[in-house]
């Protein structure tokens, strides 16, 4: 019965993965690999965000590179613990040594988990975090390596602001000022999800919005809250592409030109349908490989590793 089960839950994916494929390649939203995503020299003079490609046998979450036209880093999320390894292998291949700064959106595994291998080998000036303890192994092992490592740490919410260079800010748009710890009050996923950190970096012309696990509950909120200040060139799809998000009025406040999608394993077709039905344009790790996002503060460009429609 258990393998039944787990064949079933196998052919779903591959089925969803294959119709997934058809309407993105139907939305023409693919782009060729036009050069190596981790050529660092040709990125150097432009702002890169890169999404890494983790693999695993289970969903293996989010880590996303920032690096600034002035050579400064940031970044956000290093996955499971399982895939710590391979952000690691991302980083070298960058060049990367030295991470300005580190974010952690919020405190499940798969986005705190890989920091503690991030850590053994790479040097963290400031951390950025949300004030929530959570009782879990990855949480623990991440804070430790952090103390051990003697890193700065800063809890920042709603209202706070930072520099990335000289070009490039930084605005947290959630959690709301005050909320944390108190606001969780049973860690359950909704809860701890609606918490996680908001992030609006902007450079020039451009804006890019990185929104961690939120709910349609925190998307509302924020529509209501922040209005205009939602609206973002390129949009992190809140919760790797789950039904949870991606509600109809958060897409239309955001109104993107591009949309990403950081999951190994494809969530939602009806997710990437949304967007999609609003003119963005939706990438996804999981068929795209490793993705990198370049923009000179006018316009952007889109570099994917893989060329998924011939697969």
């Amino acid at each position: 019965m258990i393998r039944i089960k787990k064949w079933l839950r196998q052919a779903k994916i591959a089925i969803i993965w294959s119709i997934a494929a058809t309407l993105l390649l139907l939305s023409g939203c693919s782009t060729s690999a036009k050069q190596d995503i981790f050529d660092a020299a040709s990125t150097k003079d432009q702002l890169s965000i890169r999404y890494f490609d983790l693999q695993s046998g289970e969903d293996t979450g989010d880590s996303i590179l920032i690096q600034t036209p002035d050579g400064k880093t940031m970044l956000i999320d290093a996955g499971i613990p399982q895939v710590g390894s391979q952000v690691v292998k991302y980083l070298d291949k960058l060049g990367v040594e030295k991470i300005d700064v580190a974010v952690n959106t919020h405190p499940h595994a798969d986005h705190i988990g890989g920091f503690a291998a991030v850590l053994q080998s790479k040097e963290i000036s400031t951390m950025v975090m949300e004030n929530l303890p959570y009782d879990s192994n990855a949480y623990r092992n991440a804070v430790q390596a952090l103390q051990e490592k003697k890193v700065k740490i800063e809890y920042l919410e709603d209202g706070a602001t930072f520099q990335l260079g000289k070009d490039v800010s930084v605005e947290v748009l959630n959690p709301p000022k005050g909320a944390l710890p108190g606001a969780v009050k049973r860690f359950s996923f909704a809860e701890v999800n609606n918490q996680a950190m908001v992030l609006r970096v902007s450079y020039k012309d451009k804006t890019f919005l990185f929104t961690g696990d939120i709910y349609k509950e925190r998307e509302y909120q924020l529509v209501e809250s922040k209005g205009e200040a939602l609206k973002a060139d390129m949009l992190h799809v809140p919760h790797h592409g789950n039904k949870t998000s991606s509600s109809p009025a958060f897409v239309k406040a955001i109104s993107p030109q591009i949309a990403i999608i950081s999951s190994n394993i494809l969530q939602s077709t009806d997710i990437v349908k949304r967007y999609e039905n609003n003119g963005v344009k939706v990438y996804v790790t999981g068929l795209h490989g490793n993705i990198l996002i370049t923009s000179d503060g006018k316009d952007m460009n889109v570099i994917t590793e893989k060329e998924w429609q011939s697969e």
